[in-house]
This record gives structure tokens, C-alpha cells and sequence, in this order.
């Protein structure tokens, strides 16, 4: 290490390793940079091949000889021509073994990289062998075979690794790497060779004939260096020759494919489109202009003046003197003066004209047949103003209707009326025939509202109410509403079967009664109200009391709000007992509401207000938080009762609302008894059941309430196992005075055994009714006969002392 050293830095000019480095890269690039010129093949390729190995060849040559002119071993020195033409030669072929074997490479055929690099370092290493055995001078060279073999070593494996390199690259990069790594196998080689040989002096020889001298050596660099630049300079030139030539063929490529698509465009357009340049003249038109102005075909294939086709569109019509509009379009310059319009061809197309105009004086016209769209838009406009079911007028062209009508009352006088219309029993078709008999009843029904009202205006507001506008006062809507509700008075014939229905009918007259739609609107909804309330399948005419009605309701209402906000309601209890023995088994809680100025408001008014303005909710949500806590202070694990509103399973999170409650109340899940409805049911099976089957897996007991006064109930207890059902206090109040009773209430005690449900008689008043259930396995009875529902404080005893309910209860009953 130390002799190469030495040797570079003391037999050698300091200038020679800089440019000696950077002939021998520019030289490597170039021969890489034809090389690859080569390996993309063409009839080119044989002459960039030999182009390649010169200049890698003379590359090679050219730093070993830059290496050489500044080597001084301290004694004169001369190159012998033949010895030296001849490295020359030797470099460059091996240069061409090495490009001709890269030919057949690939970037995943990396070791004919690795093998031609072997092949052009053993090149590089005979080159300078061959130079330095053409040296003459007055001496000889001693060599460190040892260190010439790292030299060939080194020189041999990096041009392998440079050319792997090469091969598996192909961008620029990659290519100034592998000449940067060939650069310094060949300088490598060089410098340790050079270190491997001493020249040594011999005093008895005498001076030889130095034969070529440094200088001619110099000349012969710079010519090689003048080769090797023009071959990079033509290579340059070629590739940027060759990218301007793709650049163009792409372009080329391009356009032409750009001019298929653009005449597949026009061909296969919706649109007609026609291009008119400055003079007047036709330069494009497409086959749809053709159809839609019923152009000649030749205009595909020429220019005539666009003049010329308005004149043959005037020819052509002309024909038919009957068509004046279009030929008065075209004597208007129809055409050329529209920007956006549309129009009406004669055959009922109707186009959308657009015209764009151009820089020289001419314009783009385009044709859009519209036909279709504004049928649509018609369309569409109608159902926006119309029910899609019945096709009747809907609650918006209705509300023009009526003010267009009240305006004209208040202009020119007269009178007229509101008719609101509510079928009866339409849920329960729903319910039990299904979604699409509703749908046919309800087209079945606006048919025979259109039949009676005749020039009257009938709509549909929603489900299953309608509304009718009439010209004339109270006799002419009285009779009318007659007429509508005696058409319901039997069952209607739909799709094949009958089905009954009732109509109650709401009447508001103006000006009467008000001459504005909102209050017309209200007092016909308070008259459809009245008519429900007393009997349906009539009809009622608004009166003030009405209106007194609704605002007693509506501060009701109010004072509800307000009572559940302060908390002002109360939980009463009813105690329920065990059929066999008497003992007490748990409570029914009960809601009731004591008004600070009106006293006790009966629950079926509360809680019916409670349903229809929705406060139910809110209201059954509290009654199952107080009636859990009041359960978990109670020492008997006694159950409680809870009744659900079918408003409350329209809450997707009734359950979590639930569990929620007897998390936060610590009652467990086994002493909740919810009761239920049928109708919760029915109203919307899956989701009812779904939500009944998660509360049952949270452990509650769930009971079906009124059982016997549905018409589905057989069907409910299919679809869902309950825990208990109770017998309606109906059936029960009728044992031993009607003997059906006592048939239908053995009849569920048996069912109840069968599906192996508990059963619990509600209403039991008397000894003798206690008796009849007792004898028939009641499981569990509630009624008067065992206590009111009264405030949990009045039960204090029996629940402090769970062994003398029995006794209480006994009492109770020979009191009663």
C-alpha cells in the first residue's frame, strides 16, 4: 500500500490524476451512451457498436497514456509504435467483445452485465500491460506480482459491477454511475499497476531508441479525446433528433386519433351542431342537425351557404302551406338571431337552439332536442301540485285553490266552503290486508269523491285524509257531505273484496267562519274532530263551542307541560296477589294527576291528551323511572307493573332507555313487569318484536295487557312469547251474569296453561269472581276486591311485614 502510494505521489506530476480522471469518465459516458443505442437495435446499431468500443477502447488507451506523460521514474523513457498501436487495438476489441455480449441483456439478466464487465477488465488490464511493455528506456522494470494481480483484481470486478449496473438501469442517472464506477476500475487498474513496476536503471546498457516521444504520445490523446467528443456530440444530436421525431409522431398520433374522436363525437351526438365560418359558409354539420332541421345529406359532404339551408328548410315547408309557424320562424331569420330559445317544430319536437360566435364573424349552432325533458318537467311540475297515489290535487294546489277562492269572495262576494274528510277504520286495513289493499281503497275512495263533488276541488292531504272545496254555502256543503258520508255506509268492493270503511266529514264556511285558509283550515279540523268524538260516519259543521273546545284543550295541554316539568304528577299503586293463596306478589303503578285548580283529571283524559300530542313519552319515561326507584326501597323483592305506551316502541332506544333506568335505580331486571298492548305489536311487527325480544334479554318480564279485546291476538302470542297475559276486567265483570264469560275466560286460562304463560285476571270486585278464578287456576288477580290504587304509603304495613299481607288482604276482601 505504501509503494502505491509513493508512486502516486512521488513518480507521478501532480495534474495527471485529475485529468487523466475526467478523460477516462467522459470517455466511459459516451461509450455507455452509444451502447445504449445499440441494445435499441435498428439498422444503425453495427456502426454505434464499433462506435461504442472505440470510444471506450480509446478511452482506456488515453488514461493510461495521460497516467504515462506524467510517470517520471528518473530516467528517460520512450514508447516503442508497433508495442503501443497494438494496446490501442487490444483495449478496443475487448471493448467490442464486451458491448456485443451486452446486446442480449436484460434488466433481469444481470450477470451478462457482470460477465461483460469481466471480459472489457481483462481488456483494460492486457492494455496496460501491452503499454507498459512498449516503454524503452535505458533499464529494465522489476514487478510485485502480488500487487499487479490486486491492480487486474480490482480492475476486472469494478468494470463488472459498473456494467451491472448499466444493464439494469437506462436513464441518465443511472448511466453517469456506471461510468463513474468504470472510471475507477480503468484509473484503479492504472495507478496500482503502475505501483507494481520499478524501473530500475542499467549503466551498461547503452541509450536505445526511444522511439515515439511524449509528444507525438500527447497527439495521440488529443485525437482520441476529438473522436470520442464527436461521437458523443453526434449521439446528442441523434437523441434529440429522435425526441423531436417521438414528440411529433405522438402528436401525430394524437391528432389523428383526436380527429377519429372528434367525428365519432359528432356522429354519436344528441345534439345537432352546425359550424358557419365568416363567409357564410357550412363547415361542419353532423347527421343529427340533418334529422332535427331536416337538412339535405350532401351539407355532410360540402360547404354551401348556410343561407342556401335556411332556403331549402323554406322549400321544404313550403310544400305544406299548412305549416305557416315554422315557415314565419324562418322568414324571421329564425335561426341566425337566436342565442338561447326554444321552439316548436311543427311535429312536436321542440328544440333548445344555443349559438356561440366566433372570432372571424361565423358561430357554432347547436340543436338539443328538449321534447322529452319538458314532458318531464311537466311532469314533474304536475306531481309537485298533485298526489302521486290518487292523482288528486295535493295540500299546496289545494291551499292555491282556496285562496284564489277566498280572494274572489272578497272581491266579488259570494260563499264558499271547507270540507275536511277522515276515513275510519283505515289502519285497520292496513293492519290486516296489507300496505297495497290500503293503497287500492284509497284510489277507490278518490274515485268516489270525484263522483259526488263534481266541479269541486277534492284533495289528498296525507294518509288517509282528504279535503273538498266548494262554491256555495252551508246547504250545498251539508249536502254534499251527506251524499260523501252515505257512500260509506256499506262495505266498499276492492280488488275482489269488501272492505268497510267509515267517512267522517269536518265543514268550515266562508266568510262565516273565517276568510283567511289558516283559520278555515283549523275549523274545519276542529268540526272533523267533533264528528270523530261523537260517533264517526258523520259529518259536523263548525260552531263557536268548538272553538272553546280546542282552547280548553290546548290550556290542558299547557298545564300538563307544566306538571311535567315540575314533577307534579303522582304514582299510585294496585296491588296484585297470587290467585291460589292470596299472598301479595307485586304492584301495578298507575299514574295520576291532581290539577292545583280543576282536582283530579281522570287518566283517560290526561293520557289520551298525553297520546295525541306526544307528551306521552316524555310522561311514560317518568312513570318507569319513579316506579323502578320506588320498587328498590321496598324490602319484599315484590315486582311492578309498567305500562308502555305504543308511542314509547317508536323510540329505537327504548331498550338502553330502559336499562339505563335500572342501572340508575339499582331494581333488578326479574321484578320489572312491562305490559304491552297489542297494537304495539300490529302497528309495526318487526321492529315491536325486535325491540321486545332485547328487553326480554335483559331479564324484564314482559305481559300482554287487555288480552281478548284485540283481533289479532292469537296472532301476537305467535309471533312472541310473553311472560303473562291479563285478562281484560270486561270478561271478568261479566262472570255469573254472562255464561259466554265464563266460557271465554276458562278458554285463555286454558290458552295461557298451553303456551305455558302466566295469566292474570285484572277487575276482580267480588268474592264470587275470586272464587270462579281460584277454582279455574288463575295464576295472579288484581281488583278492587284486593285494594285501590292508592299512594304507595297506604300499602306501608304490608310491605313492611310481608307475612301479614295475606291478612290484609283477607280483610280487605270481607270489607268489600
Amino acid at each position: 500500500m505504501y509503494r502505491a502510494l509513493a508512486c502516486l505521489t512521488e513518480e507521478h506530476t501532480p495534474w495527471v490524476l485529475p485529468l487523466a480522471a475526467c478523460v477516462c469518465w467522459i470517455s466511459c459516458y459516451v461509450a455507455l451512451l452509444l451502447e445504449q443505442r445499440v441494445r435499441k437495435g435498428g439498422a444503425w446499431a453495427p456502426t454505434w457498436l464499433l462506435a461504442a468500443a472505440f470510444s471506450a477502447g480509446a478511452g482506456i488507451w488515453s488514461t493510461h497514456f495521460i497516467g504515462m506523460l506524467g510517470y517520471d521514474p528518473g530516467i528517460v523513457v520512450g514508447y516503442e509504435t508497433a508495442t503501443t498501436a497494438l494496446s490501442l487495438v487490444v483495449a478496443v476489441a475487448a471493448a467490442l467483445v464486451a458491448f456485443t455480449l451486452l446486446r442480449a441483456a436484460r434488466r433481469d439478466t444481470p450477470w451478462v452485465g457482470a460477465l461483460a464487465g469481466l471480459i472489457l477488465g481483462g481488456g483494460i488490464a492486457c492494455m496496460h500491460f501491452l503499454g507498459i511493455a512498449g516503454v524503452v528506456l535505458p533499464g529494465r522494470f522489476d514487478w510485485d506480482l502480488a500487487l499487479a494481480l490486486v491492480a487486474t483484481a480490482i480492475g476486472c470486478g469494478l468494470s463488472g459491477a459498473a456494467l451491472v449496473v448499466h444493464v439494469r438501469g437506462g436513464d441518465a442517472r443511472t448511466r453517469m454511475a456506471a461510468a463513474t464506477i468504470l472510471t475507477a476500475a480503468i484509473a484503479g487498474l492504472h495507478f496500482l499497476a503502475m505501483a507494481a513496476a520499478r524501473a530500475i536503471p542499467d549503466p551498461a546498457l547503452d541509450m536505445p531508441d526511444l522511439g515515439l516521444a511524449r509528444g507525438a504520445v500527447a497527439g495521440g490523446i488529443a485525437v482520441m479525446m476529438a473522436v470520442i467528443l464527436a461521437f458523443a456530440a453526434l449521439a446528442l444530436m441523434l437523441d434529440h433528433l429522435h425526441t423531436i421525431n417521438a414528440a411529433l409522431a405522438r402528436q401525430g398520433l394524437a391528432l389523428r386519433e383526436k380527429t377519429l374522436l372528434l367525428d365519432r363525437t359528432l356522429g354519436s351526438m344528441d345534439q345537432g351542431l352546425i359550424m358557419v365560418d365568416g363567409r357564410g359558409l357550412v363547415q361542419v354539420c353532423n347527421e343529427r342537425a340533418l334529422v332535427l332541421l331536416d337538412l339535405p345529406r350532401a351539407m355532410m359532404r360540402s360547404s354551401p351557404s348556410y343561407k342556401s339551408v335556411l332556403r331549402h328548410q323554406l322549400q321544404n315547408r313550403e310544400r305544406n302551406r299548412t305549416d305557416r309557424s315554422y315557415r314565419d320562424w324562418i322568414e324571421r331569420g329564425g335561426l341566425e338571431q337566436a342565442h338561447v330559445h326554444e321552439r316548436v317544430r311543427p311535429n312536436g319536437l321542440v328544440l333548445e337552439i344555443r349559438t356561440v360566435p366566433l372570432p372571424d364573424g361565423g358561430f357554432v349552432r347547436t340543436f338539443t332536442d328538449i321534447t322529452q325533458r319538458k314532458a318531464a318537467e311537466a311532469e314533474v311540475t304536475r306531481l309537485a301540485r298533485h298526489d302521486i297515489l290518487t292523482g288528486l290535487p295535493n295540500r299546496g294546489l289545494f291551499r292555491e285553490y282556496l285562496d284564489g277562492r277566498l280572494a274572489d269572495i272578497a272581491l266579488r262576494g259570494g260563499t264558499g266552503a271547507v270540507l275536511y274528510l277522515d276515513l275510519d277504520g283505515f289502519k285497520g286495513v292496513n293492519d290486516t290486508l296489507g300496505h297495497q289493499a290500503g293503497d287500492d281503497l284509497l284510489r277507490s275512495v278518490a274515485d268516489r269523491l270525484r263522483s259526488v263533488v263534481g266541479d269541486g276541488v277534492v284533495a289528498r292531504l296525507g294518509g288517509d285524509e282528504f279535503a273538498v272545496l266548494l262554491d256555495g254555502g252551508r246547504d250545498e256543503a251539508t249536502g254534499i257531505a251527506e251524499r260523501l258520508t252515505g257512500l260509506f255506509r256499506s262495505p266498499l268492493q276492492v280488488g275482489g273484496q269488501r272492505i268497510g270503511v267509515g267517512l267522517s266529514v269536518g265543514i268550515a264556511l266562508a266568510p262565516e267562519h273565517g276568510a283567511s285558509a289558516e283559520c278555515l283550515y283549523r275549523r274545519a279540523d276542529l268540526a272533523l274532530y267533533r264528528a270523530k268524538a261523537e260517533g264517526r260516519g258523520t259529518y259536523r259543521v263548525f260552531a263557536a263551542d268548538m272553538d272553546e273546545e280546542a282552547e280548553e284543550r290546548r290550556v290542558l295541554e299547557s298545564d300538563l307541560r307544566q306538571a311535567l316539568a315540575d314533577n307534579a304528577l303522582n304514582l299510585y299503586y294496585q296491588p296484585q296477589v297470587d290467585g291460589a293463596s292470596g299472598v301479595l306478589v307485586g304492584f301495578e303503578a298507575l299514574v295520576r294527576w291532581t290539577h292545583p285548580v280543576r282536582g283530579e283529571i281522570p287518566p283517560s283524559v290526561f293520557v289520551a291528551l298525553a297520546e295525541e300530542t306526544g307528551l306521552i313519552i316524555t310522561l311514560g319515561d317518568w312513570v318507569l323511572r319513579e316506579a323502578c326507584r320506588e320498587a328498590a326501597t321496598w324490602a319484599p323483592p315484590l315486582k311492578v307493573a309498567v305500562n308502555l305506551s305504543p308511542r314509547q316502541f317508536q323510540k329505537p332506544d327504548l331498550p338502553e332507555t330502559v336499562l339505563a333506568v335500572l342501572a340508575q335505580t339499582g331494581l333488578s331486571p326479574d321484578r320489572l313487569e312491562l305490559e304491552v298492548t297489542e297494537s304495539v305489536i300490529i302497528n309495526d311487527m318487526a321492529r315491536a318484536i325486535s325491540i321486545l325480544r332485547r328487553l326480554k334479554g335483559f331479564g324484564v318480564r314482559i305481559s300482554m295487557d287487555d288480552f281478548g279485546t284485540g283481533y289479532a291476538s292469537l296472532a301476537t302470542l305467535q309471533a312472541f312469547p310473553f311472560d303473562k297475559m291479563k285478562i281484560d276486567r270486561s270478561f271478568v265483570a261479566q262472570l255469573g251474569v254472562d255464561p259466554q264469560a265464563a266460557v271465554i275466560v276458562r278458554a285463555v286460562l286454558s290458552l295461557g296453561r298451553s303456551l305455558r304463560m302466566g295469566v292474570v285476571a285484572e277487575g276482580v270486585e267480588t268474592s264470587a269472581q275470586r272464587r270462579f278464578l281460584a277454582d279455574e287456576a288463575c295464576g295472579e288477580m288484581q281488583g278492587y276486591l284486593f285494594g285501590k290504587p292508592r299512594p304507595i304509603g297506604d300499602y306501608a304495613e304490608m310491605l313492611c311485614c310481608p307475612d301479614a299481607s295475606k291478612e290484609r288482604l283477607h280483610s280487605a276482601r270481607a270489607r268489600a
